[in-house]
């Protein structure tokens, strides 16, 4: 019992000091956005700017359909992207960004791409690429992602 009473009352004055030591100020506090990518929102119209983002790749061929959400035929070869979806918006509509010109620019280069589908799982700024894309912009394809920006052209 002699050795447990000093570590108990340090422990006790330590715990005391902690709490103490920096009081926080609740109305200082800023909240935080949501950055979940199966998070809704509606469609920006606004398209000016740049946006910064990971790029991933998808497989239009393979994976969703030759149709993207915006409605053009697609293939792997195509110089589409896949919009996340909070910008473009309710996933059961046409987005305003559909068709939009846009150049993105990755570690590999710079390219122009046409927005033609939606990316579920992507959150804001993310772009999902066709194979053609995705190496030109990010490299290669084993990465499976990559950092870019992107703005309207």
């Amino acid at each position: 019992m002699p050795r447990t009473f000093p570590l108990l009352t340090i422990a006790i004055a330590a715990l005391g000091s902690l709490a103490a030591a920096a009081p926080i100020d609740i109305n200082s506090i800023s909240p935080i956005e949501s950055t979940s990518k199966n998070k809704k929102s509606s469609s920006s119209s606004s398209s000016s700017g740049t946006y910064s983002g990971t790029a991933t790749w998808f497989k239009p061929a393979s994976e969703g359909g030759s149709e993207g959400a915006c409605g053009p035929e697609e293939n792997d070869n195509s110089r589409i992207v896949a919009l996340n979806a909070p910008q473009y918006g309710d996933m059961d509509e046409k987005s305003s960004w559909c068709g939009k010109k846009i150049s993105i620019t990755g570690p590999a280069g710079t390219a122009t791409a046409t927005i033609n589908d939606a990316c579920p799982e992507c959150g804001k700024g993310d772009l999902d690429l066709t194979p053609v894309l995705f190496k030109k912009i990010v490299g290669d394809m084993n990465i499976g992602v990559g950092k870019i920006t992107w703005s309207v052209v």
